[in-house]
């Protein structure tokens, strides 16, 4: 088998709507006038010569092996038998025989892709033709033979002729398309090339050797030695098919588990969310900031970048054995206090180790307190000792936290943040970390705020399709999730409307867990609210409700972009705390109160909402034998 012959994807231009590039247009106007020369002596050639059934029937069995493709897993390229019949029909008949089968063949692949381009289709039929009417002659000029058959040839001749009838055809089939794609995407048509080079070159040479010893010494297609090729053929294209079939399951397997340790990373940060007074948006700006600047410094393998994606969003998961006393203590921690504080990354370095991550992400929660001259904790190493993505990361999250408000402080400005980096650059921190990240910082803060406005806009789109939406969105989403309670459902809501409009600052979401248990949908929300949670829908286990929902346990003053995104600011939900709601022994959903206030609620309000959900959940729970008393006296 044989890699397929490659086509050019579909052009930047093609779907935005952009004029192709000067130097793509000259490259394809140049292939597609040398391939419309090279079809049209074919076609002279063709034309001059006797009528024949057999070079039809080889075209056909040309294009109908190509449409059995399989592709090489991870790489951009397939295999079919299609190129065994073409150099076999270069053989047999001549070069114009075999450069019109590719070119035909061209012009059905190009029938069959999606967003069809004029440009496209004549590259795909001219350079085929173009490659092939090469090759056969090659073969022709190395075997000295004006009419190829008999190959009288010895076989000294014959291997060399049909290496340079592979070689050419690779070279040209390869190269022009590559420079095609490099031309259109803007990079280096080597990077192209070699991403399918070794398929193509082996199964080339693979295929002509085939088709060699199916034609040798007879002046037509060897039938007896298509026989016994082609139960070989069949068996590897099955066993690759096959072998192609596991590889591929492999890889999904391996996605999945990537997706797992994601999951287990976003629910590991948002527990420490719940409890510490950061924000989210923190931990997700010390993540980027963190990754930007290790690229820029120059880390380039997957499995670092992998780790540090994950350090920085888990670094103070150690903050979970912390005290709540000392954790969101209000005030500088004494003495004492600092010393619990500083158990959280040891600590969370121990909580890591249990998860068994593919990439090392322990070192680097270990010890992002590590200082450069060896004053930090927990193990005191100096300098280089430090793990590089550990020395990145306290440099990020020391600036964003000197510029984010905490209960003990207010915010400090960019200059006075980047004045106490650099004064302790050489002694807290790496002076190359430093350096670069505050080169970085106006891209940096650019694009953040760029996400922010993003953010925003999404939002005022989401509220604003809500709006639209109004009674009938409601009805087909919400209404049909809460229906289940009958005529409870009025005064659950009207209840949650009351109590919560009793608390300053308030609005809450009634969610309820979907039949099969996976989502959080909305089944009532106050007035304020409504427009925009109605289209809302949270996975079991994230965000705040999520989480409640999988662990079945209050949470108090969480964070509301957990489950709004950025929308929460949008809305100005600055706090929440959500609780289980149940009935009868079962979880029915989540009472989530989100509150304006950045200090969230008392301790009294969140008993309050805590009654609150028991009292719906009672409702929910008599509702069927209510029904049924209603139905009776009916």
């Amino acid at each position: 088998m044989q890699a397929e012959r490659p086509t050019a994807p579909a052009a930047r231009g093609a779907s935005t709507g952009e004029t192709m590039p000067p130097r793509l247009t000259a490259f394809v106007v140049a292939v597609i006038v040398v391939g419309a020369a090279v079809l049209a002596h074919s076609a002279t050639v063709i034309g001059q010569s006797p009528f024949s059934l057999a070079p039809i029937l080889l075209a056909v069995l040309t294009i109908a092996s190509g449409r059995f493709a399989i592709k090489v897993p991870g790489r951009p390229a397939t295999v079919s038998v299609s190129e065994v019949f073409v150099f076999a029909s270069m053989l047999v008949y001549g070069p114009a025989a075999a450069t019109l089968t590719v070119a035909i063949d061209g012009v059905w692949v190009s029938l069959t892709q999606k967003n069809r381009r004029l440009y496209r289709t004549l590259f795909n039929i001219t350079e085929p033709a173009i490659s092939t009417w090469a090759a056969a002659y090659v073969f022709r000029a190395i075997a000295r033979t004006g009419a190829l058959f008999p190959l009288s040839a010895g076989t000294p001749t014959l291997v060399l002729a049909t290496i340079g009838m592979a070689a050419v055809f690779f070279i040209l089939n390869s190269g022009l398309t590559s420079v095609a794609v490099a031309l259109e995407n803007r990079t280096s048509p080597y990077e192209v090339w070699r991403s399918h080079a070794v398929y193509l070159a082996i199964n080339y040479y693979a295929a002509a050797s085939l088709a060699t010893l199916a034609v040798r010494s007879t002046s037509a297609l060897n039938l007896g030695a298509v026989a016994l090729i082609a139960p070989l053929l069949i068996l590897s294209y099955v066993a690759y098919r096959e072998a192609s079939t596991r590889v591929d399951e492999a890889h999904r397997h391996v996605g999945d588990v990537e997706r797992l340790y994601h999951a287990a990373v976003d629910m590991l940060a948002i527990a420490v969310d719940v409890r510490d007074q950061t924000t989210h948006g923190h931990v997700c700006r010390v993540q980027r900031y963190t990754l930007a600047v290790a690229k820029a410094l120059g880390v380039t393998d997957a499995l670092d970048l992998k780790a540090i994606e994950a350090g920085a969003l888990l670094h103070d998961i150690g903050k979970l054995a912390v005290p709540d006393y000392v954790l969101n203590k209000p005030s500088v921690l004494t003495r004492a206090e600092y010393e619990i504080m500083k158990k959280h990354a040891s600590m969370g370095a121990r909580i890591l180790t249990a998860v068994d991550f593919p990439y090392p992400v322990v070192p680097i929660v270990r010890h992002h307190h590590e200082q450069w001259d060896g004053g930090g904790y927990p193990d005191g190493l100096v300098g280089t000792e430090i793990p590089f993505g550990a020395r990145i990361l306290a440099v990020v999250d020391c600036f964003d936290a000197l510029t984010s408000d905490r209960p003990y402080r207010s915010r400090l400005s960019d200059v006075r943040a980047i004045e106490m980096l650099r004064a302790r650059k050489g002694k807290f921190y790496d002076p190359a970390v430093v350096e670069k990240f505050i080169e970085l910082i106006p891209a940096l803060q650019h694009d953040e705020a760029a996400l922010r406005d993003g953010a925003k806009a999404r939002g005022s789109v989401v509220v604003g399709l809500a709006r639209t939406a109004g009674e009938r969105s409601r009805e087909s989403n919400a209404d049909k999730t809460l229906s289940a309670i009958g005529p409870v459902e009025r005064r659950a809501r009207a209840l949650i409307d009351e109590q919560v409009g009793r608390i300053v600052a308030a609005d809450a979401c009634l969610f309820a867990v979907n039949p099969d248990g996976d989502l959080l949908l909305v089944a009532h929300a106050t007035s304020r609210l409504r427009d925009a949670m109605t289209p809302l829908q949270l996975p079991v286990g994230a965000g705040v409700s999520g989480w409640v929902a999988a662990n079945r346990s209050t949470i108090r003053s969480a964070d509301p972009v957990l489950d709004f995104g950025d929308l929460a600011e949008v809305l100005g939900l600055r706090s929440c705390t959500s609780t289980p709601v149940f009935a009868r022994g079962d979880l029915f959903g989540v009472l989530t109160v989100y509150g304006t206030q950045a200090t969230g609620f008392s301790d009294n309000t969140v008993a309050v909402i805590g009654i609150l959900a028991q009292e719906v959940g009672l409702m929910i729970a008599r509702a069927p034998a209510e029904d049924l008393l209603m139905a009776t006296a009916s």
